[in-house]
């Protein structure tokens, strides 16, 4: 079989003043490459900042003028993610084992879910984000922003909001405090209600409302993964 004749662009005609000269595929080519994909070159130190100090300006600034300036949205809540997926991973925090999870919920599809959700905080974040996103348009519907305008801003939110999730297993490591657990938990649902309220003009109303919208969407999230895990078990059954 006659190999296919591959013609690249300006295949035949390069001449040695034309050819470029690409660069060795080695450590340092990979690691910038590793930089642009998550967008370090975009401002990723700049965007963690921002989203720490003003939220809201910053989830504007990317909808209505410039885009480039930060990391992307759906990237940055990945990249923190995955962060958080690494820490947790190599320092062995007390998080949900699978024997934990089967003593829990037995060999059940509910089990088979919450370590699904547990091991893919990634994807499981989007899904989440979903979820929050609709309680989100519903309790500040008068606001004239589309669900996708949401979602792009409860990327940035709940990134950070991992990323600071992610400070707590370094710190557990020397303090191994119940009341230390619940405030720094408690700093972060302030943290991503105050940054969704300031989204939408700031106020003690905006910020309950967000609250309330992080909260429900959340509970909402896990009844649906409750049912999920129910509809595997019955069709198991069946089966």
């Amino acid at each position: 079989m006659e190999s296919e004749n591959l013609n690249y662009p300006n295949q035949a005609n390069n001449t040695k003043e034309q050819e470029i000269l690409l660069e060795r595929v080695d450590r340092k080519y990979a690691v910038e490459e590793f930089l642009n994909l998550i967008g370090y070159e975009r401002g990723l130190l700049f965007t963690v900042r921002e989203l720490l100090l003003r939220p809201g300006k910053l989830v504007h600034h990317y909808l209505n003028t410039d885009r480039n300036a930060c990391t992307k949205p759906v990237t940055f809540l990945i990249l923190c993610s995955v962060v958080y997926s690494l820490i947790t991973g190599y320092l062995d925090v007390d998080v949900l084992s699978e024997e934990q999870l089967k003593k829990q919920y037995g060999t059940t599809g509910g089990n088979s879910v919450i370590l699904w959700i547990q091991n893919n905080y990634g994807y499981a974040n989007i899904l989440m984000l979903i979820f929050i996103a609709f309680w989100t348009k519903i309790f500040f519907k008068k606001y004239s922003y589309n669900i996708y305008e949401i979602g792009v801003m409860l990327c940035y939110i709940m990134g950070e909001g991992m990323l600071w999730f992610s400070v707590h297993p370094i710190i557990a490591k020397f303090v191994t405090n119940t009341i230390f657990d619940t405030v720094f938990y408690s700093a972060i649902l302030l943290y991503v209600a105050w940054a969704i309220g300031q989204f939408f003009g700031g106020g003690f109303k905006n910020y309950f409302k967000a609250l309330c919208a992080y909260l429900i969407g959340f509970v909402s999230f896990e009844i649906v993964a409750i049912l999920i895990g129910v509809a595997m078990d019955l069709m198991a059954k069946k089966i």
